[in-house]
């Protein structure tokens, strides 16, 4: 598959590193790089961008920022938010913004970013429609998100997703299902516990926050999941005690 992709961005040293990074992937075709967004909304119809890397803070003198270009573009059409702080991640993401990349950004993390443009495009032609065209009721109800920065980038997670969280030291590792590597993020496992919804996710160890409805079974010192086995901390065996004498076992 191969993906039409443009740039808009007012440092010229950040547009000439992105324009090396899409040289050296072999999916990427730039077909355009501009400063000022008029032109570049123009560029936008002629070719059919299929992938965009906007400057978050982009400002014209037509007055219309990263944002807001985002706006006028098609749903089909994915954007790429390139930002030299981490402050308007939220707002980004809230736009269905692929991916959020701040600062100093290394090829690992641009291919990162692009290649799930690349999945998201494969998948859409298997469905024969875009994600964003789905029933009302699913248009409604908003998924469970937590942001955590990884590197240089603000990382959206869907809490649906996320199966358990390991801590390690000041960081912690979040394991997702069907990801093949976890997120690794500078943050502590009690932050992570408080932000966590307690209905879905409990820790049952000091390193160790899981998610309920992926336990497949419980033994007297560990929680089997489905590709993990999880140790059962002494201080945290009551709290699971009581989260299982909820339910009927028989």
């Amino acid at each position: 598959m191969n993906l039409t992709c443009a740039i808009l961005h007012t440092d010229r040293q950040v547009s000439e590193q992105l324009e090396m990074f899409i040289a050296k992937t072999p999916f990427l075709s730039l077909c355009g790089e501009y400063s000022n967004p008029i032109e570049a909304l123009k560029g936008y119809y002629e070719n059919k961008v299929s992938l965009y890397f906007v400057g978050i803070q982009q400002e014209a003198m037509e007055g219309i920022n990263g944002m807001e270009f985002s706006r006028l573009l098609s749903p089909s059409t994915r954007v790429i938010f390139i930002a030299d702080t981490p402050r308007y991640a939220a707002e980004c993401f809230r736009l269905d913004a692929l991916d959020y990349l701040v600062s100093e950004i290394s090829f690992l993390v641009f291919f990162e970013a692009v290649n799930k443009a690349s999945r998201w495009f494969s998948l859409k032609g298997e469905a024969g429609m875009p994600f964003t065209l789905l029933p009302e009721k699913a248009q409604t109800e908003q998924p469970k998100v937590l942001y955590v920065k990884s590197d240089s980038r603000i990382i959206r997670l869907d809490m649906s997703r996320i199966c358990y969280i390991e801590g390690l030291g000041d960081y912690v590792k979040i394991y997702s299902k069907d990801e093949s590597k976890p997120v690794l993020s500078l943050c502590s496992m009690k932050y992570m516990e408080e932000k966590l919804p307690p209905d879905e996710f409990i820790r049952v160890h000091r390193s160790f926050i899981i998610r309920k409805d992926c336990i497949r079974t419980i033994e007297s010192n560990k929680i089997a999941l489905e590709k993990r086995s999880i140790p059962i901390g002494d201080v945290y065996r009551k709290k699971l005690k009581s989260y299982i004498s909820n339910y009927s076992v028989l």
